[in-house]
């Protein structure tokens, strides 16, 4: 089999690690993936970036999406901002067009989910009243080919301040929401007619990264006393548990198995 060329277009805060844990959800299950990261044009327009990120990653470029089989738009710390709030929103707009004009596969995680079906299907968003933080159990409303080999009731970490529209997206009749965890919060949605897959937990984070994370919302702010992650830390040790590493393996190889097959059609 070919390799499948996938970019990923990273808006996170930590870049590097979020770079690494992307290839390290992607490549566990295949081996014939390449990963092209990019960073937002037009948000470090006027900022010098680290060269520990332009030599590893480019800004991004349109002109690149033909060459590719199959894109991601990761999540960002900005959820608690409207969406024209957004300083590079022009541009997340002008490449959710684009794709969504492909046949590629696409995936969005998080506030990529949220951008996604917020632009492309009018979807609302809105603040929930604290952020839902940690890792819980999640059910299946309806089937799903990246839901293959995933039993039931699994589990995946979510951290976020804001969630979509469920009454919208199940009015919608583009779209399909398949899975909730058990606060009713969203993890998976997608669109019926088109390779668009919304996914609301940080499933490529890796053992320690809800951890980092409060550490860093703690740091940044310890006046606001920020929630510690639930159903995260072993009874027995106090250590983090990576409850969801299998979940991982498995949501990540049957979205790369949708590009291989997505790749394999248009060549054919």
């Amino acid at each position: 089999m070919d390799t499948v060329k996938i970019g990923v277009l990273n808006l996170m805060y930590n870049k590097l690690e979020t770079n690494q844990n992307f290839y390290k959800s992607l490549t566990r299950a295949h081996n014939n993936v390449e990963l092209v990261y990019y960073y937002s044009a037009t948000r470090y327009v006027d900022r010098k970036l680290d060269p520990s990120i332009t030599n590893t990653m480019k800004p991004l470029d349109l002109n690149d999406l033909p060459n590719l089989d199959g894109f991601i738009i990761t999540g960002s710390p900005i959820e608690q901002l409207d969406f024209s709030e957004v300083t590079y929103e022009d541009e997340i707009n002008e490449l959710l067009n684009t794709l969504n004009e492909m046949r590629i596969p696409q995936l969005y995680v998080c506030w990529g989910a949220m951008a996604a079906l917020h632009h492309l299907y009018g979807i609302d968003k809105k603040i929930l009243p604290h952020k839902t933080f940690g890792v819980f159990q999640n059910n299946v409303l309806h089937s799903s080919k990246l839901l293959q080999n995933i039993s039931d009731n699994f589990p995946a970490p979510h951290a976020r301040y804001a969630e979509m529209n469920q009454q919208q997206i199940n009015d919608n009749s583009q779209l399909v929401l398949n899975v909730l965890n058990d606060k009713g919060l969203l993890f998976l949605a997608e669109a019926k007619g088109k390779p668009q897959a919304f996914l609301f937990s940080h499933l490529e984070y890796q053992r320690d990264d809800l951890k980092k994370e409060y550490e860093r919302e703690y740091n940044a702010h310890p006046e606001l006393d920020p929630v510690q992650p639930e159903n995260y830390y072993s009874p027995i040790n106090d250590q983090p548990m990576f409850a969801w590493k299998e979940i991982q393996e498995k949501f990540f190889g049957n979205w790369v198995e949708q590009v291989m097959a997505a790749k394999e059609q248009a060549c054919s």
